[in-house]
């Protein structure tokens, strides 16, 4: 299945929303000054990257991961961001978002949790269109509809990762799910009462 070029555009301006959010917090700068730096920047790296070969775009994103995970160690969260915004312009097709981007995106969301700018549900969206099977995901997402209390959108989360466990043999994950659900379904017979 081919991803849809405009998925790829949504979700890279999600997160540069949020590097210019975080900038804009940080400086006395412009809001307007900022997004038309970031504009630059992003075109720059483009050209960059847009005649580099699949193994060379693989590197260019490989590095930048890299280096986010030892600024995230670190815990510079906001260094972090940056780099793996970096690798996510260089991802330019189907393929590459499908290797790259889940794994990109979780390293984002953790990181933009830590800064207290949170994108999670638009971003755990995103890979579950990218990668339906993944349970992070649906655990992610379940979690967030609960705490906005959307316990019913919480539920049906929560039992779809719940089959996904239980079809990839994940007990342990299937627990947590199974403790999810028991937690939802008290919440929703409180609200009834």
């Amino acid at each position: 299945m081919e991803i849809e070029g405009s998925k790829f555009q949504e979700i890279t301006l999600l997160v540069k929303s949020k590097l210019v959010q975080l900038e804009f917090d940080a400086s006395e700068r412009k809001l307007q000054e900022i997004e038309s730096s970031r504009v630059e920047h992003d075109q720059r790296i483009r050209r960059l990257t847009e005649d580099l070969d699949y193994e060379d775009r693989s590197e260019w994103v490989d590095y930048h991961r890299t280096q986010g995970t030892k600024y995230y160690q670190k815990q510079q969260y906001e260094k972090a961001l940056y780099e793996y915004y970096l690798s996510i312009l260089a991802l330019n097709d189907s393929k590459m978002w499908r290797e790259f981007g889940v794994p990109l995106i979780h390293n984002i969301q953790l990181n933009l949790e830590l800064l207290k700018k949170p994108a999670t549900m638009e971003l755990l969206q995103f890979v579950l269109y990218i990668d339906t099977s993944n349970i992070k995901a649906y655990f992610k997402l379940g979690k967030c509809h609960r705490s906005n209390g959307q316990i019913q959108a919480a539920l049906q989360y929560f039992q779809q990762g719940e089959k996904l466990c239980y079809q990839t043999q994940d007990k342990e994950s299937a627990s947590d799910f199974q403790k999810q659900i028991q937690e939802c379904r008290r919440l929703s017979n409180q609200s009834r009462n």
